[in-house]
């Protein structure tokens, strides 16, 4: 699983699963793959549910992503509560969740087990401010209020103080205080105003000084008591906080069951989103063993590609009855397309996601492992070879504890023919008598033996007459072209029946990318020596 969870063009899909609460990105980064039919259901369940509710109101599914966006993470510690910033968030909380509930209509509710019991709990916060605002108001305690009280006549009567001293200084001095608390003057203007007792002045620079004013004994004794009540607010503020977070954390379970509903909740309506945007389907889940059938089933990162060139994409339609399937194909013919429909099908099915298919019917393995392709690389010093080997070994070790679905593209491609064939048909074989396997192998050698178990397919391949029909008479164009006209001209339907087919559209693909007439000539008469 863990090899295939790195599956690259499931990231590529993935990036677009975009949960908006802290709780549906940390159920994101645990990259589920479920293994657990009635689970599995379930989430397919819930996704449903929330994609008929979103596209019922655009107005109710647009309300409903600004309250999960605006949901925060909630810490429900005595530490984090212990003071107006975490009393903040737990009201932020509690007011997007209730604003959410509200939204969803009763059977959803039920379906997502929701059960609002907080009404009381964010009244008492409600307190603090409206919307998501948040304070220590007065109206949670008396004796804070008339400290505040106090406080603002103390306020008046410092404003009074400091206005009336500003005044007098204006008249007597021309020294305008307005909005100041300091003046810069040169020291000639400062020597008129020596001895002047309402007034403080001190050196600034060589030439000027600082002038302030000296408000005098009242305003000080003032400014003192105000310190003295300000202190007491603050007791008093804390003595409030530790009341509402004693009262939050009283409500510690419920709120734990908001926030696991609301990661649900989240997780369903983004699932529903990359339902609607990419066209998905659910997929019908069989008990193991079971067939495996897609019908125009799609492999969403090529798809988008070919759109952005404007080419056609060709989607898969297939039946795998048996447990060992072999693919058969030329390069460049769609086998690792056809193999990688299958893979990127059944880890978005098992991640809890709809499926770019019109149906996909398939079971659920316990793990799956995806071998070989382009995108091979070397490490620990091993070869190709030895790294797809190594990575066998792993996946062939894990059919004791559980099922597997094993996916092998181009698997021993690198070593010689004769003995990569004898090598594949004997694996092919060993995994066919091994019930909790299901294995798939694209390939382009021809005739592997696999025993009864297997089936063989192959893709239709390069459109020989159709391209000369079309390209009859036209100019040489550039290797973008080139690549287009393969595209266009490779037929990339999967048939029934590839036993003993042998690919032959490598020397047609060749001379298409331009490798000399002669030598392209010079292989087909090779080829013809052969048969």
């Amino acid at each position: 699983m863990e090899k295939f969870r790195a599956f690259a063009e499931f990231e590529t899909f993935y990036a677009h699963f975009r949960p908006l609460t802290p709780y549906g990105r940390a159920y994101r980064e645990q990259r589920r793959f479920f293994t657990d039919a009635a689970e599995l259901k379930a989430e397919y369940d819930l996704a449903a549910a929330m994609g008929v509710f979103l596209a019922a109101s655009r107005h109710k599914a647009d309300k409903l992503r600004f309250h999960l966006r605006n949901l925060p993470a909630v810490e429900l510690t005595a530490a984090a509560l212990d003071g107006a910033p975490g009393l903040f968030l737990a009201r932020k909380f509690l007011f997007n969740a209730a604003e959410i509930f509200r939204l969803l209509p009763a059977p959803l509710r039920a379906r997502f087990g929701i059960r609002w019991t907080s009404a009381e709990l964010l009244a008492l916060l409600n307190k603090g401010g409206a919307g998501e605002a948040f304070h220590i108001a007065d109206a949670y305690s008396d004796d804070l209020a008339a400290e505040r009280a106090k406080i603002a006549a103390c306020d008046r009567t410092l404003k009074a103080l400091r206005e009336k001293c500003h005044k007098a200084l204006r008249e007597r001095r021309g020294l305008d205080f307005s909005d100041r608390d300091f003046l810069v003057i040169d020291d000639k203007a400062a020597a008129a105003l020596a001895g002047a007792a309402e007034l403080f002045t001190e050196p600034y620079d060589g030439t000027h000084v600082t002038v302030k004013p000296v408000y005098g004994a009242e305003f000080m004794e003032t400014a003192g008591e105000r310190d003295r009540l300000r202190g007491r607010e603050q007791e008093l503020e804390a003595a409030v906080a530790r009341k509402l977070g004693a009262a939050v954390a009283g409500e510690k379970k419920e709120i734990e069951a908001y926030i696991a509903a609301l990661a649900s909740v989240d997780v369903a309506a983004e699932r529903a989103r990359l339902t609607s945007e990419f066209g998905l389907a659910r997929p019908l889940l069989r008990k193991c063993p079971a067939p495996l059938k897609l019908a125009k089933a799609r492999f969403l990162p090529l798809e988008a590609r070919l759109k952005e060139a404007g080419l056609k994409y060709t989607p898969l339609t297939a039946v795998f009855s048996r447990r060992v399937n072999i693919i058969y194909g030329s390069n460049m013919g769609g086998k690792t397309v056809a193999l990688k429909t299958l893979a990127f099908n059944q880890l978005l099915a098992q991640s809890g996601f709809f499926v770019p298919a019109a149906a996909f019917e398939t079971c659920l393995f316990d793990g799956a492992v995806f071998i070989g392709g382009a995108e091979m690389e070397t490490a620990g010093g091993l070869s190709g070879f030895g790294l797809e080997m190594n990575d066998f070994v792993a996946a062939h070790a894990r059919l004791k504890t559980g099922s597997l679905l094993l996916l092998m593209d181009e698997f021993a491609r690198t070593t010689n023919s004769e003995e990569a064939a004898a090598l594949l048909s004997a694996i092919l074989e060993d995994l066919g008598g091994r019930p909790r396997a299901a294995a798939f192998l694209a390939t382009h050698f021809s005739g592997l033996r696999a025993g009864r178990t297997a089936a063989a397919f192959k893709m239709r391949g390069f459109d020989t007459a159709a391209f000369n029909d079309y390209f009859a008479g036209r100019s040489p164009c550039g290797l973008d072209e080139k690549l287009k006209m393969i595209n266009r001209f490779m037929r990339y339907e999967l048939l029934g029946g590839g036993e003993g087919a042998q690919a032959r559209d490598a020397i047609k693909i060749a001379g298409i990318l331009g490798v000399p007439k002669a030598v392209i000539k010079r292989a087909q008469e090779f080829m013809e020596d052969k048969k």
